[in-house]
Protein backbone atom coordinates (compact mmCIF):
# COMPACT_ATOMS: atom_id res chain seq x y z
CA UNK A 1 0.00 0.00 0.00
CA UNK A 2 3.12 2.36 0.45
CA UNK A 3 4.27 1.90 -3.06
CA UNK A 4 0.70 2.46 -4.23
CA UNK A 5 0.66 5.51 -2.16
CA UNK A 6 4.11 6.88 -3.30
CA UNK A 7 2.80 6.37 -6.83
CA UNK A 8 -0.84 8.05 -6.26
CA UNK A 9 1.44 11.28 -5.41
CA UNK A 10 4.22 10.81 -8.14
CA UNK A 11 3.53 12.86 -11.14
CA UNK A 12 4.07 11.03 -14.52
CA UNK A 13 4.03 11.90 -18.36
CA UNK A 14 0.54 10.34 -18.53
CA UNK A 15 -2.04 10.93 -15.81
CA UNK A 16 -4.11 8.18 -18.28
CA UNK A 17 -1.82 5.53 -17.60
CA UNK A 18 -1.29 6.67 -13.86
CA UNK A 19 -5.24 6.92 -13.33
CA UNK A 20 -5.51 3.10 -15.55
CA UNK A 21 -2.88 1.58 -13.31
CA UNK A 22 -3.77 2.76 -9.51
CA UNK A 23 -7.26 1.75 -10.95
CA UNK A 24 -5.70 -1.68 -10.85
CA UNK A 25 -4.17 -1.75 -7.78
CA UNK A 26 -7.85 -0.83 -6.47
CA UNK A 27 -10.24 -3.13 -8.88
CA UNK A 28 -7.90 -6.28 -9.36
CA UNK A 29 -8.76 -6.02 -13.18
CA UNK A 30 -5.94 -7.10 -16.15
CA UNK A 31 -4.57 -4.92 -18.53
CA UNK A 32 -6.73 -6.11 -21.15
CA UNK A 33 -9.58 -5.25 -19.06
CA UNK A 34 -8.52 -1.90 -18.08
CA UNK A 35 -7.86 -1.25 -21.76
CA UNK A 36 -10.90 -2.59 -22.97
CA UNK A 37 -13.26 -0.81 -20.15
CA UNK A 38 -16.44 1.14 -21.33
CA UNK A 39 -18.81 3.26 -18.83
CA UNK A 40 -21.44 1.05 -19.55
CA UNK A 41 -20.05 -1.33 -17.31
CA UNK A 42 -19.82 0.99 -14.53
CA UNK A 43 -22.98 2.02 -12.45
CA UNK A 44 -23.80 3.62 -8.81
CA UNK A 45 -20.30 2.33 -7.84
CA UNK A 46 -20.35 -1.08 -8.88
CA UNK A 47 -18.64 -2.08 -12.10
CA UNK A 48 -19.54 -5.40 -13.78
CA UNK A 49 -17.51 -7.03 -16.74
CA UNK A 50 -16.82 -10.03 -18.43
CA UNK A 51 -13.18 -10.84 -18.15
CA UNK A 52 -11.55 -11.02 -21.30
CA UNK A 53 -9.06 -13.86 -20.52
CA UNK A 54 -12.18 -15.99 -19.20
CA UNK A 55 -14.31 -17.85 -21.35
CA UNK A 56 -17.44 -16.49 -22.61
CA UNK A 57 -19.61 -18.74 -20.42
CA UNK A 58 -17.97 -17.32 -17.04
CA UNK A 59 -19.99 -15.27 -14.81
CA UNK A 60 -18.95 -11.60 -15.35
CA UNK A 61 -17.09 -10.42 -12.84
CA UNK A 62 -19.02 -7.55 -10.43
CA UNK A 63 -17.03 -5.44 -7.55
CA UNK A 64 -17.94 -2.92 -5.80
CA UNK A 65 -15.74 0.57 -6.01
CA UNK A 66 -14.14 2.06 -3.07
CA UNK A 67 -13.81 5.90 -2.75
CA UNK A 68 -10.52 5.73 -4.40
CA UNK A 69 -11.43 3.94 -7.36
CA UNK A 70 -14.07 5.86 -8.13
CA UNK A 71 -12.34 9.60 -7.26
CA UNK A 72 -9.50 7.68 -10.09
CA UNK A 73 -12.52 7.16 -12.76
CA UNK A 74 -13.40 10.93 -12.50
CA UNK A 75 -16.58 12.31 -14.90
CA UNK A 76 -18.19 9.55 -16.29
CA UNK A 77 -17.99 9.67 -20.35
CA UNK A 78 -20.52 8.13 -22.39
CA UNK A 79 -21.72 5.07 -22.02
CA UNK A 80 -20.00 3.33 -25.58
CA UNK A 81 -16.98 5.00 -24.61
CA UNK A 82 -13.66 3.63 -23.43
CA UNK A 83 -12.93 4.57 -19.60
CA UNK A 84 -8.91 5.07 -20.01
CA UNK A 85 -7.38 6.51 -23.45
CA UNK A 86 -4.55 4.87 -23.28
CA UNK A 87 -1.63 4.04 -25.70
CA UNK A 88 0.10 0.85 -26.75
CA UNK A 89 1.00 -1.79 -23.99
CA UNK A 90 4.41 -1.18 -24.77
CA UNK A 91 3.62 2.31 -24.29
CA UNK A 92 1.95 1.98 -21.28
CA UNK A 93 5.00 -0.45 -19.50
CA UNK A 94 7.78 2.48 -20.78
CA UNK A 95 5.63 4.98 -18.98
CA UNK A 96 4.82 2.90 -15.55
CA UNK A 97 8.56 1.82 -15.99
CA UNK A 98 9.83 5.51 -16.20
CA UNK A 99 7.10 6.36 -13.46
CA UNK A 100 8.22 3.71 -10.75
CA UNK A 101 12.06 4.52 -11.10
CA UNK A 102 10.60 8.26 -10.92
CA UNK A 103 8.59 7.36 -7.61
CA UNK A 104 12.08 5.96 -6.24
CA UNK A 105 10.87 2.27 -6.28
CA UNK A 106 13.68 0.04 -6.76
CA UNK A 107 11.74 -3.02 -8.06
CA UNK A 108 10.16 -3.80 -11.35
CA UNK A 109 6.48 -3.08 -11.03
CA UNK A 110 4.83 -4.38 -14.41
CA UNK A 111 0.73 -4.19 -14.89
CA UNK A 112 0.11 -7.44 -13.89
CA UNK A 113 1.85 -6.34 -10.28
CA UNK A 114 -1.01 -4.15 -10.02
CA UNK A 115 -3.41 -7.23 -10.23
CA UNK A 116 -1.22 -9.15 -7.40
CA UNK A 117 -1.35 -6.06 -5.28
CA UNK A 118 -5.22 -5.94 -5.11
CA UNK A 119 -5.18 -9.92 -4.21
CA UNK A 120 -2.18 -9.41 -1.61
CA UNK A 121 -4.02 -6.13 -0.23
CA UNK A 122 -7.27 -7.90 0.17
CA UNK A 123 -6.50 -10.91 2.10
CA UNK A 124 -3.39 -8.60 4.16
CA UNK A 125 -5.79 -5.88 5.31
CA UNK A 126 -8.49 -8.94 6.11
CA UNK A 127 -10.82 -10.15 3.20
CA UNK A 128 -12.11 -13.44 3.38
CA UNK A 129 -9.76 -15.82 0.92
CA UNK A 130 -13.05 -16.64 -1.32
CA UNK A 131 -14.27 -12.77 -1.24
CA UNK A 132 -10.63 -12.13 -2.99
CA UNK A 133 -11.35 -14.92 -4.61
CA UNK A 134 -14.43 -13.67 -6.36
CA UNK A 135 -13.21 -10.16 -7.17
CA UNK A 136 -10.11 -11.44 -8.43
CA UNK A 137 -12.28 -13.62 -10.90
CA UNK A 138 -10.82 -16.77 -10.41
CA UNK A 139 -12.42 -20.03 -10.92
CA UNK A 140 -10.89 -21.83 -8.55
CA UNK A 141 -8.82 -21.03 -4.98
CA UNK A 142 -5.83 -22.41 -5.94
CA UNK A 143 -5.11 -19.33 -7.86
CA UNK A 144 -5.48 -17.04 -4.77
CA UNK A 145 -3.72 -19.29 -2.57
CA UNK A 146 -0.47 -17.24 -3.87
CA UNK A 147 -1.81 -14.06 -2.46
CA UNK A 148 -2.55 -15.80 0.77
CA UNK A 149 1.57 -16.94 0.91
CA UNK A 150 2.62 -13.38 0.33
CA UNK A 151 0.26 -11.66 2.72
CA UNK A 152 1.59 -14.48 5.31
CA UNK A 153 5.12 -13.43 4.20
CA UNK A 154 4.38 -10.01 4.92
CA UNK A 155 2.79 -10.48 8.48
CA UNK A 156 6.04 -12.32 8.89
CA UNK A 157 8.25 -9.61 7.72
CA UNK A 158 6.52 -7.34 10.29
CA UNK A 159 6.41 -8.87 12.78
CA UNK A 160 9.66 -9.54 12.90
CA UNK A 161 10.30 -5.69 13.03
CA UNK A 162 9.61 -6.18 16.65
CA UNK A 163 12.36 -8.57 17.63
CA UNK A 164 14.51 -7.63 20.63
CA UNK A 165 17.90 -8.91 22.12
CA UNK A 166 16.68 -10.78 25.10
Amino acid sequence: MEEIQKLATTPTDSDEVKRAFLFTCMTGLAWIDIKLLKWENINEGIMTIQRKKLSEEADPLTINLNNAAMKILGKPGKKNEFVFDLPTANGCNKTLKAWVKRAGIKKKITWHNGRHSFGTNLIFLGADVIVASSLLGHSTLRHTQRYLRAANELKQRATDKLNIEV
